[in-house]
């Protein structure tokens, strides 16, 4: 589960239906499987790790990885046009799929878009996620 840390709230398919472009939003933590996530990195490598996992927030520094949601298709997250997030279906080498967490800012950005951070909109007020330049949303 991926929790925001101004609000509270987790990242959750909305309504818990696993359908292709079904908006992905923060709501209150119920542990529902449509809160749950995986996190996938695209380099799988067996490496030694340079650049580092950020302790306090769980996530490898500067690494791509997918949202994969545990729901039965498997779907991950998707920025659309910089802006929403929605469930899709994986495809290869997309990067509007892939995001990175910057260590610099804690936060999750997108690996399309790198100016860009997932953000909950209204300060943290509403339920809409987005990819926005603005950095005030953290999660963990």
């Amino acid at each position: 589960m991926f929790i925001n840390i101004q609000n509270g709230k987790a990242l959750d398919v909305h309504g818990g239906k696993d359908e292709e472009g079904r908006k992905v939003i923060v709501w209150n933590k119920h542990g529902k499987v449509n809160q749950k996530w995986s996190i996938v990195y695209l380099d799988k490598a067996d490496k030694i790790e340079t650049k580092g996992l950020n302790e306090e927030f769980g996530f490898h520094i500067n690494r791509p990885f997918y949202f994969r949601s545990r729901l039965p298709m498997k779907r991950v997250a998707e920025c659309l046009g910089a802006n929403n997030i929605q469930l899709k279906r994986w495809r290869r080498n997309q990067p509007q799929q892939q995001f990175f967490f910057e260590e610099k800012t804690k936060t999750i950005r997108s690996n399309h878009w790198k100016n860009y951070a997932m953000e909950v909109q209204g300060n943290g007020g509403q339920n809409n996620i987005r990819m926005t330049s603005t950095i005030n949303s953290r999660w963990w």
